[in-house]
């Protein structure tokens, strides 16, 4: 459902200044962009392809946001 690939390509669409001076800025600030931001604009890390579609060698948008959604419940019930 979240090969890294896909994990790491979503990231790479994240703005710099979302990068906190902490690890949990970074986790909370790169979350909260990628969860509400428009993530059909996403390219792949090369840049150039589309992120999210539905040809063999993109991320399901359905896929992506179950994965958001699972790490969205794990954060909020880490203790």
């Amino acid at each position: 459902m979240a090969p890294s690939y896909f994990i790491e390509g979503m990231l790479y669409n994240a703005p710099n200044d979302m990068f906190g001076t902490n690890f949990q800025d970074t986790i909370v600030e790169t979350f909260n962009f990628l969860a509400e931001a428009d993530r059909s604009q996403f390219k792949c890390a090369n840049g150039i392809h589309p992120l999210i579609g539905d040809s063999p060698v993109t991320w399901r948008a359905a896929n992506c946001q179950a994965y958001l959604a699972a790490v969205k419940k794990l954060w909020q019930g880490w203790s």
